[in-house]
C-alpha cells in the first residue's frame, strides 16, 4: 500500500483516508479533510479535521492538530485536538498538550504544558468579544455593608 492510498482502511472507530506507511518518510506539510495515519517518520506539520492517528513506532517532528489525535508513537511537537486527544501507554510526546479531553494512559509520557479546553471555555471566550468597552467599565458601588 502506497502513501495516500485510496484504498480506506479501517482504524479505530473511523476510516483512515491517508495513510504513511512504516517504511516511508514524508516531510513538509500533511493537510486532510479526513482522516490520517502515520505509521513511518513524518517532518512537518499535520492538520486534519478528523482523526490522527500516530501509530507504535512511528516519529512525528513537529505540531499536529486533528479533530481527535491518537498517539502510540513519538512526537517531538505541540498536539492540538478539537476533541480527543490519546497517548497510549507506547506514546511519547515532547510539547503542549491541547484538547477538549485529555486521556493518557499509564506508562505513557509527555513534557511540555497541559490544556483542556471545553465548549464553555470557548462560549465564555465569544461572550467577552461580545460585551462593549462602556459595558466593562466598574460600576460605582450602591450597597452598603455592615459589620456585626
Amino acid at each position: 500500500m502506497g502513501i495516500f492510498g485510496k484504498k480506506k482502511v479501517s482504524a479505530g472507530e473511523g476510516v483512515v483516508d491517508s495513510i504513511i506507511g512504516d517504511k516511508a518518510k514524508f516531510k513538509g506539510e500533511l493537510i486532510s479533510r479526513e482522516s490520517v495515519s502515520i505509521s513511518g517518520e513524518f517532518e512537518g506539520k499535520i492538520t486534519a479535521k478528523a482523526e490522527v492517528i500516530i501509530a507504535r513506532g512511528s516519529k512525528v517532528t513537529g505540531d499536529v492538530q486533528g479533530g481527535s489525535v491518537i498517539v502510540s508513537g513519538k512526537v517531538d511537537g505541540n498536539i492540538l485536538a478539537a476533541q480527543n486527544l490519546e497517548i497510549t501507554k507506547s506514546g511519547r510526546v515532547h510539547g503542549d498538550l491541547v484538547g477538549g479531553k485529555i486521556m493518557i494512559e499509564e506508562g505513557a509520557s509527555y513534557r511540555g504544558k497541559v490544556r483542556v479546553e471545553g465548549k464553555e471555555e470557548e462560549e465564555e471566550k465569544e461572550e467577552e468579544e461580545e460585551i462593549p468597552e462602556e459595558e466593562m467599565a466598574p460600576e460605582k458601588a450602591t450597597a452598603q455593608s455592615h459589620m456585626f
